[in-house]
């Protein structure tokens, strides 16, 4: 069950609450039109929140939450002047979500205040301005009642573009949760029960292959449960992920036949130019010679 050569197997560690951490990831893929972010994978967002190329990609995230949390329908991004305010809005009707997580009341002083934090409370501020944004952004309720309406079952991996990913854990068996990322791809990860393996998310699958191979595993198991989760896998990820595939295969064939005839153009433009031959013999004036 082991994931191509170059993924990386471990996205989180002990020092987060890696279920925060899969809400956070969950609530940037699926609601990208509200809270304006690059990040497209949990590995991207594991780097932003342990500050792996400096702070300001955190910064920008941390703003771009606070501005979904509020209910701000400008895209012009907020500045850190804003943090202190707008925090101590949010924080004044959320108390019950704070409560839970290691949110320090100094994050509210300064924007700085909040990067200087540990990774466990960066992760926890985030995941308490994303569940603000889920309550109170009007935007996103309008998605959520949207796609509620369609009557979708929220368990399936739906192929339209605007289904929403899930919220809560994909399954969770035993001693392990099971998270399901992606939009256009799916990828795989679980999450240990253990005390030893509580906080990491270990990447199991992304390729219609590793689903398959996991599904095997999960069917050989004797209770219930692993082969609901099998079927689950077989039946709607695995096809899912081989439409994707021959959609992306489709767009670069079609990207290579237009390369192939803009270079047959090219080719065609530069045997029909009139071209300079140099006479190597003479440096005066006439020394250039044309011909067709």
């Amino acid at each position: 069950m082991s994931p191509t050569a170059n993924s990386r197997t471990e996205v989180a560690n002990a020092s987060y609450s890696a279920a925060n951490f899969a809400s956070v990831f969950a609530v940037l893929s699926t609601f990208n039109s509200v809270i304006y972010t690059s990040i497209t994978e949990p590995e991207e967002l594991d780097d932003v929140v342990q500050c792996t190329e400096g702070p300001q990609k955190l910064r920008e995230l941390a703003l771009a939450v606070l501005a979904a949390a509020t209910g701000r329908k400008s895209k012009a991004p907020l500045s850190a002047v804003h943090w202190p305010k707008l925090c101590s809005e949010v924080a004044g009707s959320t108390v019950f979500i704070l409560k839970s997580l290691q949110v320090p009341e100094s994050v509210a002083d300064s924007l700085d205040a909040f990067v200087e934090q540990n990774t466990t409370v960066r992760v926890d501020v985030l995941y308490w301005l994303c569940e603000a944004a889920l309550m109170d952004n009007a935007a996103i309720k309008e998605m959520v009642d949207r796609e509620a309406n369609k009557m979708r079952k929220p368990t399936l991996a739906s192929t339209a573009n605007d289904s929403l990913v899930r919220l809560q854990p994909f399954a969770e068996i035993s001693k392990q949760r099971y998270w399901l990322f992606g939009n256009k791809t799916r990828q795989l990860y679980v999450e240990g029960l253990s005390q030893r393996a509580r906080g990491k998310l270990e990447l199991l699958a992304q390729t219609p292959e590793e689903f398959q191979g996991a599904a095997e595993e999960l069917q050989a198991q004797r209770n219930h449960a692993p082969k609901e989760l099998a079927e689950r896998l077989t039946e709607d990820i695995v096809p899912y992920l081989e439409t994707q595939i021959k959609k992306r295969e489709r767009v670069e064939r079609a990207l290579q036949r237009q390369a192939l005839a803009l270079a047959n153009v090219h080719i065609y433009e530069t045997r029909t130019r009139k071209r300079q031959r140099v006479n190597y013999t003479d440096d005066g004036p006439d020394a250039l010679d044309y011909y067709n």
